[in-house]
């Protein structure tokens, strides 16, 4: 029998489908990761949310499926329609995927689903068992979180042959679903980890150092605050951080209900965008210190009705989420006008942080414009929002700016404390030379002072009773004992005089010693006894050389008066203190004299007495009568007043 020409080919064709066919049944290698590219898609109308059913027949959906390609996205409407203007129409998208047959492993297998994106809410199925679902608010839901489910994690768990994605959306915002990996924690598990390190851990690390930094500055702020242009640099920079922070929020919420409502943390998410540009600008404007009044009020003028138009006080008009693709062309527009502005002023103003800070933040418009493509499905939805990164960078950035602001203000206090330091010097060397010569004219004035003391105590004491011995001698009058009497006398005026002039350092026992060596032989040659009865007193803090003359002075004058008229045979000296006063006592058991008529009389020893006692200070008084004659010297504890 013949056969048909070209039976091998055909024959070949069929072989190899068969083997093709074969393959496709049989079991995928347990520790291969399975990357899932095909779906096949079913989308329902419907009128606000629902939750998810908590198992699903597959089969009771109606279909029709149509096949679509993973990553799969629905751009969003930049401007709803009318009937969506409250934001309540939603559309239910289910994505369908049929898994090849798993063969049985002895690790636990699980689903990564590196970005999931839409306003709404997700739930995912396996073989119609519910297998995860999101637990947060409606709209902010932590989409932006890789999703890490557990297939067969439990025990006797099967593993499924079709995972079902339901994803309810708000219809005007779009949605999106990237490719799916399936496999184990050491096949996949390293990808799950890198994005999410990256794409969640690293940026809100970086937010929460920039507010805890932000917080560190207003109280830098709150400290210090003088109202100068550098110190309103430390407020701005708090308010950009807490800005920043709010503004990254909605990157990271996903396993916790908020304490707000959607409406109100939707417009808290877009606004934030508009006020960290606003201050920002602010920012860069104290940096070049070159402000233009057009810019700062368009700045100000279109944040503050992007925030009045968008809050969520009116049913009738839609919301902040929803409004969100078209309200961020006009925050890019804006951001770019300050920022472009601002990099021509900081040139033009040779600011080295304004460059910086301009160049970075126009770059950030540049990653925002990637950001709104991502947002609205136009790009590769499998991509990462750059804006966080921009965040990262910004937080880099403003710390070297403040870093180099404060090490500039160190620099400058170490230089104004080198000017001080130098002016100190030169002023404790002007004090020095000062004090040096006060002090040498002082030393002048004090050896003036005591020349003219010694030579008037000369004059009047030694001087004087020389004068009048010689003029006695001259006329013949005096015997030459009476001449060496005089002679005495005005030896121990000179050993007084001598004697004052050594330092006593306020104690007066010690000056009464010293007038006791000058005049114990004398009284000794005279046969008077001498009972020394003196008790300790306090010091005298005014006790200097020309006090202690005059209070040697009066004692002397004193035992003077005792030697010539008393005609004692006793003298008594006593020491007491009291209210304020030391009080010296010299007694004795002489004939006595009439106080007050020798008083009157104007005798120059009583005169001279009282004289240098008021000199001092002090007072002295006599008392008198048959049996002797007391002299008191009454001197202040403390220096009298001038």
């Amino acid at each position: 029998m013949r056969r048909p020409p070209g039976w091998r080919g055909r024959c070949a064709a069929l072989l190899l489908a068969a083997l093709w066919a074969l393959a496709c049944v049989q079991p995928v290698h347990a520790d291969q990761p399975l990357h899932l590219t095909a779906a096949e898609l079913f989308a329902v109308d419907g009128h606000g949310f629902s939750p998810p059913p908590y198992a699903l027949d597959t089969s009771a959906l109606p279909g029709p499926w149509t096949p679509v390609a993973l990553p799969h996205a629905l751009p969003p409407q930049l401007v709803p329609p009318g009937d969506d203007a409250l934001g309540l129409r939603t559309v239910v998208t289910w994505y369908r995927v049929q898994l090849p047959a798993l063969a049985p492993s002895p690790e636990p297998r699980y689903l990564y689903v590196p970005r999931w994106k839409t306003d709404g809410q997700i739930a995912v199925y396996g073989d119609g068992r519910l297998l995860y679902q999101s637990h947060a608010n409606r709209l902010w839901n932590g989409s932006n979180h890789p999703l890490w489910i557990a297939l067969d994690e439990t025990a006797d768990a099967v593993p499924p042959h079709t995972l079902v994605l339901r994803i309810e959306r708000l219809r005007a915002t779009g949605g999106a679903i990237s490719s799916l990996w399936l496999g184990s924690e050491a096949g996949i598990g390293w990808r799950y980890r890198v994005r999410d390190a990256l794409q969640i851990q690293l940026p809100l690390m970086t937010s929460a150092a920039f507010l805890a930094v932000g917080l560190f500055a207003l109280s830098v702020w709150l400290r210090q605050r003088r109202g100068s242009p550098s110190d309103s640099l430390y407020l701005l920079f708090f308010i950009i951080s807490v800005v920043s922070w709010i503004r990254s929020l909605h990157n990271y919420v996903g396993q916790h209900r908020l304490p707000l409502s959607d409406d109100w943390f939707g417009w808290l998410t877009v606004n934030s965008a508009f006020w960290l540009v606003a201050s920002a600008h602010f920012f860069l404007v104290r940096l070049h210190h070159r402000r233009q009044r057009w810019l700062d009020l368009g700045v100000l003028g279109l944040t503050a009705a992007v925030a009045a138009l968008t809050l969520p006080l009116f049913d009738a008009w839609p919301g902040a989420t929803v409004l969100a693709p078209l309200v961020y062309l006009f925050v890019l527009a804006m951001g770019v006008a300050a920022f472009g502005c601002g990099l021509a002023n900081a040139w033009r103003a040779g600011s080295r942080d304004g460059l910086l800070l301009a160049g970075w933040s126009l770059l950030g418009m540049a990653a925002g414009v990637y950001d709104w493509l991502l947002q609205n499905n136009r790009v590769s939805v499998e991509g990462s929002f750059l804006g966080a990164y921009a965040g990262v960078g910004a937080f880099f950035i403003f710390m070297a700016i403040m870093f180099h602001r404060y090490t500039r203000a160190i620099e400058e206090v170490r230089s104004v404390n080198a000017g001080l330091e130098g002016r100190l010097q030169a002023r404790e060397a002007e004090l020095v030379q000062s004090h040096a010569r006060l002090r040498e004219v002082e030393q002048r004035q004090l050896l003036s002072q005591e020349r003219q003391r010694l030579m008037q105590d000369m004059h009047d004491g030694l001087g004087s009773s020389l004068v009048s011995a010689l003029r006695v001698v001259e006329d013949g009058r005096l015997e030459d004992v009476q001449v060496a009497e005089v002679l005495k006398s005005c030896i121990d005026d000179l050993k007084l005089a001598i004697d004052s002039m050594e330092p006593v350092e306020a104690d007066l026992l010690l000056l009464l010693a010293t007038l006791r060596f000058r005049l114990g032989s004398r009284l000794e040659s005279t046969g008077i006894t001498l009972r020394w009865e003196i008790s300790d007193v306090p010091a005298l803090d005014w006790l200097d050389p020309r006090n202690a003359l005059h209070i040697l002075r009066i004692l002397q004058e004193a035992f003077a008066n005792v030697l010539k008229h008393a005609r004692a045979s006793e003298i008594r000296v006593t020491t007491t203190a009291g209210e304020g006063w030391v009080s010296v006592g010299i007694a004795d058991n002489g004939k006595g004299f009439a106080v007050a008529q020798a008083l009157q009389m104007g005798g120059r020893g009583l005169s001279n007495q009282r004289r240098r006692a008021q000199a001092i200070g002090g007072e002295v008084r006599w008392e008198s009568s048959a049996d002797g004659t007391r002299l008191t010297l009454r001197l202040p504890m403390h220096r009298p007043a001038a």
